[in-house]
C-alpha cells in the first residue's frame, strides 16, 4: 500500500469523524423538539430504542440488499437513497442520544449555549467509535439502532419531526 493510499484512507476517516457532529448539530436545529424527545427517551434508558430501532434497521438493510440487486441500472442510486434516508433518520436519535450524554458530563458552558452538550456528547460518542473491534462493529451499530429507535419512538408519540416547540 503507498503512502497516498494510507493518506486517502485516514483522511476519509477524519472527514466522517469531523462531519458526524455537524449531522447531529444540524439534527438539533432542524427538528429540536424531536431530538429532545430522543434525548429524554434515551436519558430514561437505551434497552427499549434499542429493540424498537431493530425492526427498522433490519428493514433498511433488506431494502438495500433487494435494491442493489434487483433494480437494473438505478440499483446504486436507490441503495445509496436508501441508506441516506436511515441514517439521516437514526441520526434525529443520535443527536439526543449524544445530548443525553453530553448533559451526563456538565459544563458551566451549558447555560449560555446548551447546544455545547450535544457537541460533548458527540465527541465521545465518536472516540468510543474509534475502539478497533468493540467500537466499529458493537458501538457504532448499537448507536444507530437505538438512534433510528428513538426516532420512531419520538414520531409515534405524535411527535413530528417538523414540530417546533417554541411555536406553541
Amino acid at each position: 500500500m503507498l503512502m497516498a493510499d494510507t493518506l486517502a484512507i485516514f483522511l476519509v476517516v477524519v472527514g466522517f469523524l469531523l462531519a458526524l457532529p455537524g449531522l447531529w448539530l444540524l439534527c438539533l436545529g432542524l427538528w429540536p423538539a424531536a431530538v429532545g424527545h430522543t434525548t429524554d427517551d434515551c436519558s430514561a434508558g437505551l434497552l427499549f430504542p434499542f429493540l424498537v430501532g431493530i425492526p427498522i434497521s433490519v428493514l433498511a438493510f433488506f431494502a438495500t440488499a433487494f435494491a442493489s440487486s434487483g433494480l437494473g441500472p438505478a440499483s446504486g442510486f436507490v441503495s445509496i437513497a436508501i441508506i441516506c434516508l436511515y441514517v439521516l433518520f437514526a441520526s434525529v436519535g443520535i443527536a439526543g442520544l449524544s445530548t443525553a450524554i453530553g448533559r451526563r458530563l456538565p459544563s458551566p458552558a451549558d447555560a449560555e449555549r446548551p447546544w455545547k452538550a450535544t457537541i460533548r456528547g458527540s465527541v465521545v460518542l465518536e472516540l468510543a467509535f474509534l475502539l478497533p473491534i468493540l467500537g466499529w462493529f458493537l458501538l457504532l451499530p448499537a448507536a444507530l439502532i437505538i438512534g433510528s429507535g428513538a426516532a420512531l419512538r419520538s414520531v409515534r408519540k405524535g411527535k413530528a419531526l417538523g414540530s417546533n416547540p417554541e411555536v406553541a
